[in-house]
């Protein structure tokens, strides 16, 4: 040990005394102090300007403010500019000096030399992490609430990288006593480190290893805030490997070893690195430590309950058609380990999940007229890609194995338990995540029962099928949309009111019912609200009279005529005066989580909802017009294109602040029965006014918080995280200019000052 740290002091002196170290410290400095204080005037601007900021740790040390990115990626990006540089020389200058004879002819051993010299570098490694923890150490006093744990996290795997890069530099010096050559070696070697992640991952066994060895996205895991026993293991079985391949070389040249010797060696010790490996990365040995704290690199405790009683086996069998149009996202092989990666929030929590992906060749139009046949068209594709077109399966062979007709034969994964249960899973990102939200309520619906929603036919009503982004059935049914009802848990039924509402129904959903009811469908309607069920009625102004029979009769309550405002905010759009700005109200925000961040929701052809008759529920606004602009019933203009709307008294028309969405609730049993009444029945999307009228809403909040509060809180899962609380700077602009002036000029003139005080000692010696 004492061998080891005499070479380590020795390096040391001789890297402080020449100018290299110090030039490569303050190139350092400059540009992280660039980074750091360029980033951190945008929240002190924040601060001043509007009084609070967001997301300071992470945007400061992670994600980046504005269009860069934070420091911590800045430093990973520019790291392996400084390691090669730094060490080029490290044994090359000793094999060119001649000197290695003299460690040779010493009683020290290659493991001493080597070891001696990489805890050089790791105390140079040490010295620009403390720089970078200088940083930390301001954002900590100038942060309020400062995600340390997380910040310090990423320091962590910068470090780690740091010394990764030594060890390789340290190796490549090694091989040559060239120092520009050592320099170049290590660029090309650490480049060969970041790309070895992709090769040979059409072989089985290759494939897990590769991919292990590959360095692109250790540190982001380390970045993200999470600990990854797989990653902690990496970093140092890499430099024991890079390090014991550097004794190996100088053991060779020290003993004059025959080259098939040391090739042995060599093997053997990557041999056992490949079976580290291998070891490290089963999920079932997988360790984790989330430092956010959000936990926001892991499910929440929704999910992981989910997740939890799941009990036996699972597999989930990804499906790859070759011909769809989005194959590029998920082609072979580099989807395989991909794929992995993208379930590690899941099988961190069922280790035992078995993955699959299973590539095949499907056309939905094949034979049509000039089409060349799936088969022609999979051959061409396995030339462009280079893939062997055996291994694909036939349309008949993968519908053997699952409906894909049903799907379309898009790319989607499917979940099958032990006991035969299966439910599929949509990739609604476009890049082949497992997403935790739809994924959670398709695992759900294997261990849970699920909200059955009845939709109502039979009077003309919306429909509950359609794809077309701004109708009912885009909102209900469409499994490609992510925030549908069906992608939700829901399960959805069409029912009509000639017989009695199924006993199963915990939801009924009437959508502009534009005729009457009859007699006896009012009985039906009466029995299932008699027995406490929930219950969606949207109404439209222009079918009011019909469905104000049934609100009056049931709940007390009548529509509106239309009502209108000719609001400034949405001038550009066609129409404009049928347009309705509303605000939720607190009862709203209270009853309906996701509208406490609701900034506007907007109507189209809207009724105001007044209540006329006690019923005996509790009826509370949830939606009422803003008092920004005045409204009125328009009972006159009818054309809302060429027209002006104006209001007039003299016709009836009354102006004040209408309520276009009411709560109702009362006791039924044990149960509380609550019941949602619209004036719009097109208020649950932004899709219309966003697509075709370029008008900003938040319209999807209030179909979320409806479906939320009508299930008790059951449905939608509930994947909300607490944000940060990070929001806020204690330092003035006066204070942050010192500041800066203080890292752009203070700690350069130190380093510089550290340097010209050991130049002058040496020279005194």
């Amino acid at each position: 040990m004492r061998a080891i740290y005499k070479i380590a002091k020795t390096e040391l002196q001789m890297l402080f005394y020449s100018p290299i170290a110090w030039l490569l410290l303050l190139c350092f400095v400059f540009q992280t102090v660039f980074f750091y204080t360029g980033m951190l005037e945008g929240f002190v601007l924040d601060v001043e300007n509007s009084g609070t900021t967001y997301w300071c740790s992470k945007r400061l040390f992670i994600m980046g403010y504005g269009a860069g990115s934070g420091l911590w990626p800045s430093v990973v990006n520019i790291l392996y500019l400084y390691i090669p540089l730094l060490t080029m020389g490290v044994i090359s200058k000793e094999l060119s000096s001649g000197s290695i004879k003299l460690l040779y002819s010493s009683p020290i051993s290659n493991t001493h030399i080597v070891l001696g010299k990489f805890l050089a570098m790791v105390v140079y490694a040490l010295l620009l992490t403390l720089i970078l923890f200088v940083y930390v150490v301001f954002a900590w006093c100038t942060i309020d609430n400062f995600e340390w744990a997380w910040v310090l996290t990423g320091l962590l795997g910068i470090f780690l990288l740091a010394c990764t890069y030594m060890a390789v530099g340290i190796f490549v010096s090694s091989l040559t006593s060239y120092q520009v050559i050592s320099a170049v070696g290590t660029f090309i070697v650490l480049m060969l480190l970041g790309m070895v992640s992709g090769w040979g991952q059409q072989y089985d066994f290759v494939r897990e290893i590769t991919y292990w060895l590959g360095m692109n996205g250790r540190v982001s895991t380390f970045i993200q805030g999470m600990l990854c026993s797989e990653d902690l293991i990496y970093f140092p079985t890499v430099i024991v490997l890079f390090l014991m391949l550097t004794i190996i070389r100088l053991h060779a040249i020290r003993q004059k070893q025959k080259f098939t010797i040391t090739l042995y060696k060599n093997l053997v010790v990557i041999a056992l690195v490949c079976l580290v490996a291998f070891v490290s990365s089963r999920p079932a040995l997988l360790a984790y430590a989330d430092t956010t704290s959000t936990k926001s690199n892991t499910l929440t405790p929704v999910a992981q309950e989910i997740v939890g009683k799941l009990e036996g086996g699972l597999t989930i069998t990804s499906y790859v058609n070759v011909l769809d149009q989005r194959y590029g996202s998920y082609a072979y092989p580099h989807f395989i380990m991909y794929n992995r990666e993208a379930s590690r929030q899941f099988t961190r929590f069922k280790p035992e999940t078995k993955l699959k992906v299973v590539y095949y060749y499907a056309d939905p139009n094949e034979g049509m007229p000039g089409r060349p046949s799936a088969w022609q068209q999979a051959r061409q594709l396995c030339e462009v890609y280079e893939i062997d077109s055996m291994m694909l399966l036939s349309k008949n062979e993968v519908d053997n194995m699952a409906d894909l007709a049903s799907q379309g034969y898009r790319f989607v994964r499917e979940a099958v338990r032990e006991n035969g249960q299966r439910e599929w899973l949509y990739d609604f990102t476009g890049r082949g995540l497992l997403d935790e939200g739809s994924t959670s309520v398709a695992l759900k619906r294997m261990v849970m029962e699920v909200p059955k929603i009845g939709f109502v036919t039979g009077h003309r009503e919306r429909s509950m099928y359609g794809d077309v982004p701004y109708n009912m059935g885009y909102l209900l049914t469409n499994k490609w949309h992510s925030t549908a009802m069906v992608n939700q848990g829901f399960d959805l039924e069409e029912v009509t009111l000639d017989k009695d509402i199924a006993k199963d129904v915990d939801l009924l959903w009437i959508a502009d019912m534009r005729t009457e009811l009859t007699p006896e469908e009012e009985s039906v309607l009466e029995r299932y609200i008699a027995r406490g069920g929930n219950m969606i009625f949207m109404g439209e102004p222009s079918h009011r009279e019909a469905q104000n029979k049934v609100l009056g009769k049931f709940f007390g309550l009548e529509l509106t005529p239309l009502v209108v405002g000719p609001d400034v905010r949405f001038k550009g759009t066609l129409p404009t005066a049928n347009l309705l700005a509303v605000v939720p109200t607190r009862a709203g925000k209270e009853l309906l989580p996701q509208l406490k961040t609701t900034y506007r929701i907007v109507h189209e052809n809207c009724a105001g909802i007044e209540q006329v008759e006690e019923k005996g529920f509790k009826v509370e606004a949830f939606l009422e017009t803003d008092t920004i602009a005045p409204v009125w019933t328009e009972l006159e203009t009818t054309d809302f294109v060429d027209d002006t709307v104006k209001f007039n008294p003299a016709a009836g028309e009354i102006s004040k602040v209408f309520t276009t969405a009411a709560g109702l609730t009362r006791q039924v049993g044990d149960k509380e029965q609550r019941i949602l009444v619209t004036g719009d029945a097109d208020c649950l999307s932004n899709n219309e006014f966003v697509i075709t009228r370029g008008v900003s809403a938040a319209n999807g909040n209030l179909l979320a918080g409806t479906a939320l509060w009508m299930t008790y809180g059951e449905l939608p899962l509930d994947m909300r995280r607490p944000d940060t609380k990070d929001s806020s700077v204690s330092i003035s602009m006066a204070w942050y200019r010192v500041f800066k002036a203080a890292f752009k000029f203070g700690l350069p003139i130190l380093l510089l000052g550290c340097g010209v005080f050991i130049w002058f000692r040496r020279r005194g010696r």
